[in-house]
C-alpha cells in the first residue's frame, strides 16, 4: 500500500512526472536548479481540488452543488469522509516534498560545479525548497492526526549502499515495504511536527531574498508571486507563531512582509484581478498559477465551482446561502468588493465566483479557460495575523486598527472606536475571523480558521460554526460529532504505514 501511495499517480490534469530530470549529467548549474524547482511546484499544482475539499467543503461556508451529489465529494461536506476516498490521498503533496528533498541534496553539489554561484544564490535555491517542503507539512498537519516525515530524497527514486557495498540507484516502486519503512519517521506527536515545521521555516527567514533578487536578478511577476520568497517566509512564521502561543514573535514576524514596499493590501478595484488574472501584484504573497492554453496546467476549480456543463462545470460545490449571507452582511450593504466578487446567485444557482467570473457582475471565463490562480498566502494574511497576534498581547488598539485597514482596503467605511467595544476580546476575535471568512472565502482556509479560533479562545468554533450548514434536524448530531477533537481531522488507513 505504501508503493501506491508514493508512486505518481495519474490526476484530471497531471502534470509531468519528476522522473524527467533524474538523468547523470543534470544537476551541472543554476539552470539544472530552476528546471527543478519548476518541478516541485508543478506536484502541488495539481492539488487544489484537494485543498478546495479540505479546507472549505468541511466547513461552514460550503456545500454540495449538484441535486445529486458525488458520494465521495458529498461525504467532505457531510463531514463523514471514509479512508477509501481518492481526495484524501496526500501523495501529491509527498512528491513536493519528494523534490524538494531532491533540490536540498542537489544545490551544494551544483554550486561547487558551477562557478558563478555565490553562497548567497545556493542559499536562496536551498531556502526555496526548505520552505515549500515546511508549507507542505503545515498543510498535513492541520488535516491528518497521522502522516510521515520524510526528510531525504526517497519518495520518488533512493540511491543507497547496498548489503554488498555497492552503490544502487532504484526506483522507490521496486523497493520491499521493509525496505520503505526504513526511509521514514513516524512522529511521536504532533508537537514534533510543529516545532520541525517552525524551525525550518525559521531557518529560511535568514537566506531567502528578501524582494526577489533570484540569482541577483529580479523575478518577472509570474516567478515573483509564483514562487516562495522571504515575505512569505515571515508570514508562515507569524501564523506558525500564533498556534504555538507564541504572540509577541507573531507579532513581530507579521511586521516584515506589511513594512515591505513590494506588498500591500491594494485597492477595492483591483481586488478581483488577482482571481480573474494569472497573477496578481499587490495583493499576492505565494500563488500557485495557472495558463489555460497549457491545458496540463489547467486547474480544477472550473469543473468544481461552475453550474455550467458547457464551461468543463459539474457543480460539486457551492456556497451555503444563509450561511455566507450572514458573514458577509454589512452596514454599508454591497460596498464590500469581496461581496460582489466571492459568490453569486445567477438564475437559481449560487456559485462560487472567484474561479469562474471574469468581473463582479455576470462575465464568466469562456469553457475550459480556468486560469484563476489559487491563492496560498496573500498581503492581507499579513495584515490579519498582525490584528490576531495583537488581540491576543491584549494591544486592542493595534487589532481594531488593522481591522479597519483591511475594511477600508475592500470599499468599507472603517469602523468607529466609540461604537465598537474593541476591548471587547470575545467581540475582537468574532469580527477579525468574520474578517478573515470574508478576505478568503472559498480559498482553502475556512475550517483551519475554526481550528486556530478554537486553540485562541478556548472554546470549540468547529462544533459551534459548522453545523449552521446544516439542517436543524441535524445540527445537534454534527455538533457532538465535532466535539470530539479527532474528528477534526481526515482519517487515513491505518495500515498505510505500518
Amino acid at each position: 500500500m505504501v508503493l501506491t501511495l508514493l508512486s505518481s499517480c495519474e490526476g484530471f490534469f497531471d502534470v509531468a512526472p519528476g522522473n524527467a530530470i533524474q538523468e547523470e549529467d543534470f544537476f551541472q548549474n543554476r539552470a539544472d536548479l530552476d528546471a527543478s524547482a519548476i518541478g516541485m511546484y508543478e506536484a502541488l499544482s495539481s492539488e487544489v481540488h484537494k485543498f478546495l475539499l479540505w479546507g472549505d467543503a468541511r466547513a461552514d461556508m460550503v456545500t454540495a452543488g449538484q441535486d445529486d451529489p458525488d458520494p465521495y465529494i458529498n461525504e467532505f461536506v457531510l463531514n463523514n469522509v471514509s479512508p477509501s476516498n481518492p481526495y484524501t490521498d496526500y501523495s501529491g503533496l509527498y512528491r513536493t516534498i519528494a523534490r524538494c528533498n531532491r533540490q536540498l541534496e542537489k544545490v551544494y553539489d551544483v554550486a561547487a560545479l558551477d562557478d558563478k554561484m555565490l553562497d548567497r544564490d545556493a542559499g536562496a535555491y536551498y531556502g526555496e525548497a526548505l520552505l515549500l517542503r515546511a508549507l507542505c507539512y503545515y498543510i498535513l498537519v492541520r488535516t491528518y492526526d497521522q502522516f510521515p516525515l520524510i526528510t531525504s530524497n526517497y519518495a520518488e527514486d533512493i540511491r543507497y549502499v547496498n548489503e554488498q557495498g555497492d552503490t544502487v540507484s532504484r526506483s522507490i516502486t521496486a523497493l520491499t515495504a521493509d525496505e520503505i519503512q526504513g526511509l521514514y519517521h513516524m512522529p511521536a506527536d504532533k508537537q514534533e511536527v510543529w516545532q520541525f515545521i517552525y524551525d525550518d521555516v525559521l531557518t529560511v527567514l535568514g537566506i531567502l531574498p528578501l524582494n526577489y533578487q533570484w540569482n541577483r536578478n529580479n523575478l518577472p511577476a509570474e516567478d515573483r508571486y509564483g514562487r516562495v520568497s522571504q515575505p512569505l517566509a515571515s508570514t508562515m512564521a507569524a501564523e506558525i507563531a500564533l498556534w504555538l502561543g507564541e504572540y509577541q514573535s507573531a507579532s513581530a514576524f507579521a511586521n516584515s512582509p506589511i513594512l515591505n514596499n513590494q506588498h500591500g493590501l491594494g485597492t477595492s478595484g483591483t481586488w478581483p484581478n488577482q482571481f480573474t488574472g494569472s497573477y496578481a501584484s499587490a495583493h499576492s504573497l505565494f500563488l500557485l498559477g495557472y495558463k489555460y492554453p497549457n491545458s496540463f496546467e489547467t486547474n480544477r476549480l472550473q469543473e468544481f465551482t461552475s453550474s455550467v456543463r458547457a464551461d468543463g462545470g459539474k457543480y460539486y460545490l457551492k456556497p451555503v446561502p444563509h450561511v455566507v449571507d450572514s458573514i458577509f452582511s454589512h452596514e454599508d450593504g454591497n460596498a464590500d468588493i469581496r461581496t460582489q466578487f466571492s459568490y453569486k446567485t445567477i438564475g437559481s444557482d449560487t456559485v462560487i465566483w472567484k474561479y469562474i467570473g471574469l468581473d463582479n457582475v455576470s462575465s464568466r471565463r469562456p469553457p475550459y479557460e480556468s486560469s484563476a490562480s489559487w491563492p496560498i498566502y496573500r498581503s492581507a494574511d499579513a495584515y490579519l495575523l498582525k490584528a490576531l497576534a495583537s488581540l491576543m498581547l491584549e494591544d486592542f488598539a493595534t487589532a481594531f486598527n488593522f481591522v479597519n485597514m483591511i475594511r477600508e482596503a475592500r470599499g468599507l467605511k472603517p469602523l468607529l472606536p466609540e461604537e465598537i467595544d474593541y476591548t471587547n476580546k470575545e467581540l475582537m476575535m468574532n469580527m477579525i475571523f468574520r474578517e478573515r471568512a470574508r478576505e478568503f472565502a472559498f480559498e482553502g482556509k475556512r475550517w483551519y480558521d475554526l481550528m486556530l479560533w478554537s486553540k485562541l479562545s478556548g472554546k470549540n468554533m468547529l462544533a459551534e460554526k459548522v453545523p449552521e450548514k446544516y439542517p436543524e434536524e441535524e445540527r445537534a448530531a454534527m455538533t457532538a460529532l465535532l466535539q470530539d477533537e479527532g474528528n477534526w481531522y481526515l482519517p487515513i488507513d491505518a495500515q498505510l504505514w505500518q
